[in-house]
């Protein structure tokens, strides 16, 4: 247990860095983009936002896709948990497609989501 938590601060100070002026809230959450969206995404395009909640730091990976499924994968050593995303986006959508992903996450306890000891998949 304090091992735990002493991984979660620790990727909390390190991540930092990353939430700045881009950065904007969603629920109880801040979201820090670390691309910028284009005005036209193709299939399959990536865009990477970290997540902080008042519990952990999240990587959230949002495939552009149409296959509606998330997978939470377990942070290893020194790591931080991925959350990878393939859903429609598109610049002007972007914030509620987060939105919608990180309801999906409540039922696995988001925003207090713990490391799960393998990886999750379910369908949106």
């Amino acid at each position: 247990m304090i091992d735990e938590r002493f991984e979660r601060m620790k990727r909390k100070r390190n991540c930092r860095v990353h939430f700045d002026a881009d950065s904007f809230q969603i629920s109880d959450c801040t979201v820090a983009p670390v691309h910028d969206i284009p005005d036209v995404i193709h299939e399959n395009q990536e865009f990477d936002f970290y997540v902080e909640s008042t519990y952990d730091v999240y990587l959230l990976r949002i495939i552009h896709s149409y296959d509606c499924i998330v997978s939470i994968y377990p942070a290893k050593a020194e790591g931080i948990i991925y959350i990878v995303s393939s859903i429609p986006v598109s610049k002007n959508n972007t914030k509620e497609a987060i939105q919608k992903i990180l309801h999906a996450l409540e039922k696995y306890g988001f925003p207090k989501l713990k490391n799960p000891k393998s990886s999750i998949t379910f369908c949106i």
